[in-house]
């Protein structure tokens, strides 16, 4: 996986020399680390320190607090998935709800399974991850992706209003993955919730 530095939103510092550098990519695999081994309240940043093997003093060059390491653990997951399905809906051309749901449900749980149980991590405080600007930036990004997807067949769809037609959609659809993939029911299969997804999302747009 691509990883990216963080931005200088999440960082106190930005390294520039490439021990530096290497440094924070260190502090923030450890922060992952320790968030899949001890779940997030367990999580400091002294925990964080012993676990990367750096002292405590330069973690706080970089990082000033606890917020600060799930900032940049945020960054490095979300933005892979928010580049990925930007990318996916950018590239589509005219083609259905029902088949663009589709695809980004699918690339969406994809992501998920390969994460390696941090995005369930994450997920499992969505409420205080979506209070990060990070998190806020990558349910902004999404919406405006399809938005950009949706306003090309504007006159096809059969909601008032498209931007608020969008929040609800998102905002239903991402509680429903969310839930099937945090709690799995066992004879719901990820294809079945995805197709029962794709339901919500042409009914709602189209309303026959």
């Amino acid at each position: 996986m691509d990883r990216q530095s963080p931005p200088l939103s999440a960082l106190k510092k930005q390294p520039t020399q490439p021990r530096a550098k290497r440094t924070v990519e260190r502090i923030i695999t450890a922060t992952g680390e320790l968030l899949l081994a001890q779940g997030l309240d367990a999580l400091t940043t002294n925990r964080v320190a012993d676990q990367a093997n750096v002292n405590i003093a330069t973690l706080y060059q970089y990082f000033p607090n606890k917020q600060a390491l799930l900032s940049a653990l945020v960054q490095r997951y979300l933005n892979d998935l928010t580049r990925g399905l930007n990318d996916m809906l950018d590239g589509l051309g005219d083609i259905s709800v029902e088949e663009s749901t589709r695809l980004w449900a699918s690339l969406g749980i994809q992501s998920f399974r390969q994460s390696g149980g941090i995005l369930a991590e994450l997920l499992k405080s969505q409420h205080m991850i979506t209070t990060l600007p990070e998190g806020r930036d990558f349910e902004r990004r999404l919406m405006e992706a399809m938005h950009r997807f949706l306003i090309k067949q504007r006159e096809r769809l059969e909601v008032e209003n498209l931007d608020r037609a969008i929040y609800v959609a998102f905002s239903a659809c991402s509680a429903i993955l969310t839930k099937h993939l945090l709690e799995p029911v066992p004879y719901y299969t990820d294809t079945e919730i995805v197709e029962e997804v794709v339901i919500l999302m042409t009914r709602y747009f189209y309303r026959r």
